[in-house]
Parts: C-alpha cells; sequence; structure tokens
C-alpha cells in the first residue's frame, strides 16, 4: 500500500518476495492439511483442518492483492501519474483503516484471540464505507475534472483490491 505513495523498486521486490513465500506455504501447509484431514480425526479436529485450508486460501488471496496493488502503483509510476491531493488524502485514510484490519487480523489469528476477531467485522465495514465514499468522490472529481478517467481506472482497481483484502480478513477471523 506504501507503494501507492512512494514507490521504490525495493518495496515492489519485497511484495514479490513475500508473495512467492505465501504461494510456497499455501501448497505446503494445505498438502499437510488435506493428508492430515484424510485420517481418523475427531469431528472437532477435522473441522479445524477446513478451517486452517480456508485461512490458508484467505492469506494467500491477500498477497494476491498484495501484488494487484503493487502494479497499480507501478502502473502511477510508470505514468508519471498521482492522485489529487483530496484523493491522496481518502486513499491514505483507507490505507490506514486496511492496515489496522489487516494487523489485528493477523495477530488474532496468530493468537487464536476470538475477541480480537469480533472486532475485525466493524472494521471492515468502515474499509467499505471508505471505498464507497471514495468511490461516490472520484466521480465528482471526474465529472468536474480535477482527475482523469485514466486515473480513475488505476484507482478503480486499488479500491478493488484494499475491499477484498478486508473482506479475506473478515473471513479468517470469522472462523476464530
Amino acid at each position: 500500500i506504501g507503494l501507492v505513495r512512494n514507490f521504490e523498486q525495493k518495496g515492489v521486490e519485497e511484495v514479490m518476495e513475500a508473495e512467492d513465500q505465501l504461494d510456497t506455504y499455501e501448497d505446503k501447509l494445505g498438502s499437510y492439511l488435506v493428508l492430515l484431514s484424510s485420517k481418523d480425526l475427531t469431528e472437532a479436529y477435522s473441522r479445524r483442518a477446513a478451517e486452517l485450508l480456508r485461512d490458508i486460501g484467505d492469506f494467500e488471496r491477500i498477497g494476491d492483492h498484495a501484488m494487484n496493488i503493487m502494479e497499480s502503483a507501478q502502473a502511477m509510476q510508470d505514468k508519471r501519474a498521482s492522485f489529487s491531493p483530496e484523493g491522496q488524502k481518502e486513499v491514505d485514510t483507507l490505507a490506514g483503516a486496511l492496515e489496522e484490519v489487516l494487523s489485528m487480523t493477523v495477530n488474532a489469528f496468530a493468537t487464536n484471540d476470538s475477541s480480537l476477531a469480533l472486532r475485525v467485522e466493524p472494521l471492515e465495514q468502515v474499509v467499505d464505507d471508505l471505498v464507497f465514499e471514495i468511490r461516490k468522490n472520484h466521480i465528482h472529481r471526474l465529472q468536474t475534472g480535477i482527475c482523469t478517467i485514466e486515473l480513475g481506472f488505476i484507482l478503480s482497481d486499488l479500491l478493488t483490491n484494499m475491499e477484498r483484502i478486508s473482506d479475506h480478513c473478515s473471513n479468517t477471523a470469522g472462523t476464530l
């Protein structure tokens, strides 16, 4: 997300490396959980294995969306484009909310903290509301000539990916 405001090649490489690691973890953990599920497990262990399979899928998809956000930042860099000050402020606000949702989700998952997980969904709704508001404000900026349609496509992709990250956080929190 930080690449949208401050693009650096090092950040691109970090995102790509993290995504590769997520793919590897999903493959290895998924294979193990499927193998484990083929064993004679109690109902509770079987259910937990299925939940973990869904969770690792959600974490991997978050990585995919991070790659898409990085690609949006790269497109802005390539086109030497930037959001209007109002648009950038809105994206920064959304990024802050998303980072909070993501951090809370990871912490809840790592500590198996269901009370922390319960706090994810209201924040996920805040992200949805912010995305709706930013889209509405962007249309106004397009109509008044403050923003271009080309930048609008990048913003739309960015918003979609940020919203989906929040959705995957909600899914993970829901299993807790």
